[in-house]
């Protein structure tokens, strides 16, 4: 009777083991393919000058402006993902831009993260930028951020990622908006706006 009895409670938590996984199994939904993010940064097309001293410096084809860009996130309310420099290489690397580099008279567009995140809606990206050295000219000009300020920038903008599709965000920067004497030194206050979000297969 004790053997009997036995065999049927092993039969009843076998029964609930099995029932158990097989609810699992059918109410677990799968999990949605992620799409691609990109940001393009560019320099505004309008600002190409900057006074120093009593000099008025126009941009030339060897000049350059140092922006090192950092750590980059994107948010939907509370949450985030982070953003990489390369879909397939999931690592964030500070990474430096010739801000003013111009190619045919035309600043030029770099891609600064470009990652898979997870399909929805967003409302800001985030990253850090620092502006290193300017040289104009015969100027040689280190540039930092005022004390106490975070490199960090915060751009509000809504937006969708849509599973295995691709949304680009083209963020602009002002390079020499961005700077401002303060005494014996230029400060970095970067200018920055979201100009375009485009969506494509």
């Amino acid at each position: 009777m004790f053997k009997h009895l036995k065999a049927v409670f092993l039969l009843i938590a076998l029964l609930s083991v099995v029932g158990y996984f097989a609810n699992c199994t059918t109410s677990v939904e799968p999990s949605p393919m992620p799409g691609i993010l990109t940001i393009t940064l560019q320099s505004n097309p309008q600002d190409t000058l900057i006074v120093i001293i009593r000099d008025t410096l126009i941009v030339g084809p060897e000049d350059y402006f140092g922006a090192v860009i950092f750590q980059g996130r994107v948010f939907s309310d509370k949450n985030y993902a982070f953003l990489f420099n390369e879909k397939d290489n999931p690592r964030q690397e500070d990474k430096t831009y010739n801000i003013i580099e111009r190619i045919d008279h035309e600043y030029t567009k770099y891609k600064i993260f470009e990652s898979y995140v997870p399909p929805g809606s967003y409302d800001r990206i985030q990253f850090g930028i620092k502006g290193d050295l300017v040289k104009l000219s015969y100027f040689d000009i280190p540039v930092k951020m005022p004390e106490g300020e975070s490199p960090t920038q915060t751009l509000e903008a809504d937006f969708n990622v849509e599973e295995n599709k691709r949304t680009e965000i083209t963020v602009q920067i002002s390079p020499f908006e961005s700077v401002a004497r303060y005494k014996d030194s230029y400060l970095f206050r970067p200018v920055l706006e979201i100009t375009d979000v485009t969506y494509s297969n």
